[in-house]
């Protein structure tokens, strides 16, 4: 009985300095990266492994991903593809609202549908009157959604249909 109790004592001890070495370390956890980054995974993967992928992103970008993580998420493409929507899905809404037009017929077409304006004196008529919530859900689209390579973007698409058809219009 001694020799548990010691074992457990010590453990706990362990256990206490792992925490203060946690607390006094650099944070390094990209917590959602891989939510984010999950479209750009999905194209990576096709020529490369999900362990060149972790390395890449750890030596060049200093991203700690493991390859347990990256493969997690290409192995659940659903849940991957629905988590990674849910950054977009507010702005889609948003900017259909206003367009009047559902999501799903926009978001899975190669060119987004408001292309910026040349004229300086066009965008600034377009500023004024756009509402500052479409203007932010634009920039959203632009950044999150349609920067992504269309193939790609179409992959998501059997995954993402339901919930664009059965969504809050």
């Amino acid at each position: 009985m001694k020799i548990e109790n010691t074992k457990t004592t010590g453990l706990a001890d362990i256990g206490q300095r792992l925490l203060a070495h946690s607390r006094q370390a650099e944070f390094t956890a990209r917590r959602g990266a891989v939510v984010e980054l999950f479209p750009y995974l999905v194209a990576a993967h096709e020529r490369m492994s999900a362990r060149a992928i972790a390395r890449f992103l750890e030596k060049d970008q200093g991203i700690k991903l493991s390859a347990v993580t990256i493969t997690k998420a290409l192995n659940d493409p659903k849940r991957s593809w629905n988590a990674f929507f849910d950054l977009i899905e507010p702005s889609a809404r948003v900017y259909g609202k206003a367009e009047r037009v559902r999501p799903g017929d926009f978001l899975f077409q190669e060119k987004f549908l408001n292309p910026p304006a040349k004229n300086r004196l066009v965008r600034a008529a377009i500023k004024a009157f756009v509402e500052v919530e479409v203007r932010q859900a634009v920039t959203v689209l632009r950044e999150k959604w349609f920067c992504i390579d269309w193939n790609i973007r179409l992959k998501a698409r059997p995954y993402l249909e339901t919930r664009l058809a059965t969504g809050k219009e």
